[in-house]
């Protein structure tokens, strides 16, 4: 068996390679546990782990995969790896293996003994609408069928056993729950919280069958799943917590504002709402937790799930595709190519393929090879000395983006843009000022 399979197997890889924060100081769930993760990250501390939470008794964690040196661990394998491991469980999935107990469901609460205040729920951001689910994996089926699906959703706390829900028009749990509420049935579905990290790095992925399926891949064995109590959705077995519920048809209700990956405060929004059946929990839980706008939140939901496909896509249309990246500060929305061009009409194709490869992805920057991606200058430089703007930057008006980006409409439609930042061919003969790596270290004794 793997080293990690859960939560606290993984808390203890992030302990062993000094990624932990642990903080005994105790807590306010309004706004306190979200600044200090904020700055954990940026300070490139680790995860931070809140032992002891203002009047609550179950400890938080969030940050857990903040950075690429805890998304290398939570893989078991090297940074430079990550794009090709995660690319190959698309194309190896391994199905989940059925278990009749589970530790998630050591402790039962149904009726009324269900109460969302009794989890440490925080308030991450000071203009949130109110405390957020945000790192719960939401477990869903079709309501007709055998399929479920794995996705991230933003959950508003609106009472004991209520909360309002974001469902996204392009989520495969959009299509479950249009087909359930066109039958004036009520869609039931799960939310994992505090689960093996490969399972919130396969709910990312974009994949038609069940990504639990993908997350199996990415730890090289089947995840243990077992049915709800009160549904036959099957969630991870070795949850910290579980919350059982059913998203209610044919209602709307305002939830947000919420701050979200594009750094901004997201709208009021009215969405769905959900009643909560159940909920499970395994012996001494921990809650795990997202702060909004942070590259955490950005890493799971629009850089690391979407690489590889940005890879396939663009390797597909060019085998001059050298690397490609999604860096975190363009929230998503921006991808970057590298390419050894052969055709100046080649740089275009593939930034259409780079905007074919996910639904947020709404600008995109071709380079040559000897730009480097990773470093944000240089790409601004190939910008700045390579773009000629009338030829090289061209639109893709009435297309469809995310309804969080600041540029969409309120069903994410938008215009789309690519850049060939590359050298043009009537520049061939420039020739790049280029300085050797040297040790500073024998300069500055």
């Amino acid at each position: 068996m793997s080293q990690v399979n859960d939560l606290r197997s993984f808390i203890e890889v992030l302990r062993t390679n000094n990624q932990l924060a642990e903080i005994e100081k105790e807590v306010s769930l309004q706004y306190e546990i979200g600044t200090v993760l904020a700055n954990l990250e940026k300070k490139n501390l680790g995860a931070g782990f809140f032992k002891n939470v203002k009047d609550r008794d179950i400890p938080v964690i969030g940050g857990v995969l903040g950075s690429m040196e805890r998304i290398a661990l939570a893989l078991g394998c090297s940074k430079d790896k990550i794009v090709e491991v995660t690319g190959q469980a698309l194309d190896n999935p391994i199905k989940p293996v059925k278990v009749a107990n589970a530790p998630c469901q050591e402790n039962i609460l149904t009726g009324d003994q269900v109460d969302l205040g009794k989890l440490p729920i925080p308030q991450h951001a000071p203009k949130d609408g109110g405390p957020f689910i945000t790192g719960g994996v939401i477990v869903s089926k079709e309501l007709h069928g055998t399929r479920q699906n794995l996705s991230f959703q933003r959950m508003q706390v609106k009472g004991r056993d209520k909360l309002g829900i974001m469902i996204n028009e392009w989520r495969h749990l959009k299509e479950f729950y249009d087909e359930a509420e066109a039958e004036g049935k009520a869609l039931p579905i799960a939310i994992a919280i505090g689960v093996d990290p490969v399972i919130y790095i396969g709910a990312g992925l974009r994949y038609d069958g069940d990504e639990m399926e993908l997350a199996g891949a990415l730890r090289g064995e089947p995840i243990e799943v077992v049915k709800c109590i009160t549904s036959d959705v099957y969630v991870p077995a070795r949850a910290e917590i579980i919350i059982e519920a059913e998203v209610v048809p044919n209602y709307r209700e305002e939830e947000g504002p919420l701050g979200e990956f594009t750094g901004h405060y997201s709208d009021p929004w009215p969405s769905p709402t959900l009643k909560v059946n159940a909920i499970t929990y395994r012996n001494n839980p921990i809650y795990q937790t997202i702060a909004g706008a942070s590259f955490e939140h950005i890493n799971l939901g629009n850089v690391l799930p979407r690489e590889p496909l940005l890879k396939k896509f663009t390797t597909y249309v060019s085998k001059g595709v050298i690397n490609v990246h999604i860096p975190p500060y363009g929230s998503g929305f921006l991808a970057l190519v590298q390419l050894r061009k052969k055709n100046p009409g080649e740089p275009k194709n593939v930034a259409l393929a780079a905007m074919m490869t996910y639904v947020n992805i709404k600008n995109v920057i071709v380079v040559d090879e000897d730009v480097d991606i990773y470093n944000p200058s240089d790409v601004m430089w190939a910008v700045s000395n390579r773009v000629v703007p009338e030829r090289d930057i061209f639109y893709i008006p009435n297309a469809q983006g995310h309804e969080l980006d600041p540029c969409s409409d309120n069903r994410g439609v938008q215009t789309k843009m690519g850049i060939d930042a590359t050298l043009a061919e009537d520049s061939k003969g420039l020739e790049r000022v280029v300085y050797p790596d040297v040790d500073l270290s024998e300069y500055l004794k």
